[in-house]
């Protein structure tokens, strides 16, 4: 009796230990289902032809993770969307996100936008008036990537249903839903919101608030450079009455708001905010390069004006008034990426309402409440030309302004190159570049002779090229001192060398932990020194269906950056595994236990 319980008992230990570890392992490597649960509602049971409805798709986020924001503010990430699949007489807007959360994480040194907990992403579908009755099955695809404090999991793509019927005229509506379609407004952007509450207010309501609107936007940074240049236009004008003056004022407000509303539209319709693209360090420089010229021009570099040969052909009695014109549209090029905000706003609930001519109007009212206190500049500069010895204090005023703009150069690059490994570089690569193209080009000094001009011209050349060249290498980070072998279709045994063990790094393009596990830990000189005692293999897991998608299912990786221990016999170690980002104390002692096995 006694040696048939023993057997018996062996047997229900070993299940018992099977199943702990399988918990465990469930318990480190949770379910992409159990992180992120997607439901989609509508707020119509059956809906009229010709008529729209509402869709929301409500994402439940799991506690202590995390989903990127719409528009992340690294390139690298991949962003949560929601896509519909096209149906045959059916029409969807762009979906409506809400406000992310910036956070800040242990893998990054800059804020991320997240969202998390539970979120409503709102579209408006359109049905079309000649679908014939029945039934319409609402479907699409959510796609997010989820996160959470130390690594992300792989990009991910739900798809939800929604069930949904057409029927005729005749036949009555019930709405379904409406608590969740209630908290559509809370979820719209802050510019979003206004322009929403402003435009069901009325039209007359909506043309003054949006005017108002155009007159706070005079207050952000980047319009301080289109006051000289206003300036130093309307200054030009000396042999002008005051009210041709006002007329050519007038013509330059209208090209502000041509401007202003052709590129918010364009913009916006594009997907691409303007704000976002300074994101890239490039695009930066060259705004900053324009400013810095312009505050040049203001010390007396060179002088702000329209070209000669255009307006010969566009005819002299026309002079004043298509100059104004075009001054104005340059002007509305400058300030366009500071309405970024409320432009964006404005276009969504265009788009969510359907009211084009409304909007277009609206767009362009703005862009007059934008332009109105630079009539009040251009009188000025009638009015400064008549005072008394007023040619000293003037440049002076010109110099203030010039020091405001350099000013407004530093706020835009200060914060760009906060976020590089070579800032020294960076500023120095922005120095190069606009101090060549001043040197070279802007600069219009009196008595340079014909050779002297091209000399200071290949001088310029070389200098754009060294500081474009420096701000490169300072926006891309140094190569690596490890000896990386990069994964290709090869094995694990092909892969090892030399009897050594082996260290695979599991990483990513999208992945920020990544990015710091490389700059902070594999930089260090302590790691560097270690590797050469490893094989140090990198798996590129940007792209799932890559070919590096094998090596991800055998090695059971769930989350980035993941880096794998290999014995020198070709058994992982599993105890060494980790996932997310490690600092090099750790990562030191984990390879110390890697060589002693």
């Amino acid at each position: 009796m006694k040696s048939s319980i023993k057997p018996f008992l062996l047997f229900v230990a070993i299940l018992f230990f099977l199943s702990l570890s399988t918990s465990l392992s469930t318990a480190q490597e949770p379910k992409d289902s159990d992180i992120v649960h997607v439901k989609a509602y509508a707020s119509h049971e059956c809906v009229h032809p010709g008529e729209s409805f509402q869709v929301a798709v409500v994402v439940t986020i799991k506690p202590g993770f995390h989903i990127n924001g719409h528009s992340p503010l690294d390139k690298f990430l991949i962003p949560t969307t929601v896509n519909f699949d096209q149906k045959e007489g059916i029409a969807f807007s762009p979906a409506s996100y809400p406000v992310p959360e910036h956070e800040s994480f242990s893998f990054s040194t800059n804020k991320v936008a997240v969202y998390a907990g539970k979120i409503s992403i709102f579209s408006q579908g359109l049905v079309h008036e000649d679908i014939p009755p029945g039934d319409v099955d609402v479907s699409g695809v959510l796609a997010y990537q989820a996160c959470n404090d130390h690594s992300c999991l792989m990009p991910r793509s739900v798809r939800f249903e929604i069930p949904l019927k057409v029927v005729k005229e005749n036949k009555p509506i019930n709405l379904i839903n409406q608590d969740i379609f209630r908290q559509m407004a809370s979820s719209l952007g802050g510019g979003e919101m206004q322009a929403k509450q402003v435009i069901e207010k009325g039209l007359a309501y909506a043309v003054i608030a949006f005017f108002v609107f155009g007159l706070a936007l005079n207050l952000t940074p980047c319009v301080y450079p289109v006051i000289p240049m206003t300036l130093s236009f309307f200054a030009a004008q000396k042999e002008q009455k005051k009210r041709t003056i006002f007329v050519l004022a007038l013509c330059y407000v209208l090209g502000i708001a041509i401007a202003f509303s052709f590129l918010g539209m364009i913009s916006a319709l594009a997907g691409r905010q303007w704000g976002f693209l300074f994101q890239n360090p490039w695009f930066v420089i060259f705004i900053s390069i324009i400013i810095l010229s312009m505050a040049a021009s203001m010390f007396g570099a060179f002088e702000l004006r329209v070209p000669a040969s255009l307006m010969t052909k566009l005819g002299k009695s026309r002079k004043g008034i298509i100059g104004s014109f075009i001054m104005g549209l340059t002007a509305g090029v400058v300030i366009a990426p500071c309405a970024a905000g409320i432009v964006i706003g404005l276009v969504g609930v265009v788009a969510r309402l359907g009211i084009v001519a409304k909007g277009t109007l609206l767009f362009f009212v703005m862009g007059l409440g934008l332009g109105l206190p630079y009539l009040f500049l251009a009188m000025s500069s009638g009015l400064l030309r008549r005072l008394p010895e007023s040619g000293m204090w003037m440049v002076w005023i010109r110099k203030v302004f010039g020091i405001l703009l350099v000013g407004v150069a530093i706020y835009f690059l200060v914060p760009q190159a906060k976020q590089l490994h070579d800032q020294q570089g960076f500023y120095l690569g922005v120095l190069g570049v606009f101090g060549g193209l001043l040197l070279g080009f802007l600069e219009r000094g009196q008595g340079y002779s014909r050779i002297f001009k091209i000399i200071r011209g290949v001088l310029g050349c070389m200098l754009i090229l060294a500081g474009a060249f420096l701000v490169e290498r300072a926006i891309h980070t140094e190569p690596s001192a490890i000896n990386w072998v990069y994964y290709g279709n090869q094995s694990i045994a092909q892969l090892q060398k030399e009897n050594r063990p082996m260290l695979i790094d599991f990483y990513a393009d999208w992945c920020v932990a990544c990015k710091e596990l490389d700059r902070k830990t594999f930089a260090d000189k302590r790691i560097t020194d270690k590797s050469k005692e490893f094989t140090m293999v990198r798996v590129n897991c940007t792209s799932p269906a890559n070919k590096s998608s094998a090596l991800i299912r055998e090695f059971k990786v769930s989350g980035l950056p993941t880096v794998v221990f290999i014995s020198a016999r070709g058994d992982e170690l599993r105890s060494l595994r980790a996932t997310g980002f490690l600092g090099p104390s750790e990562m030191l002692r984990k390879m110390q236990e890697a060589m002693a096995e």
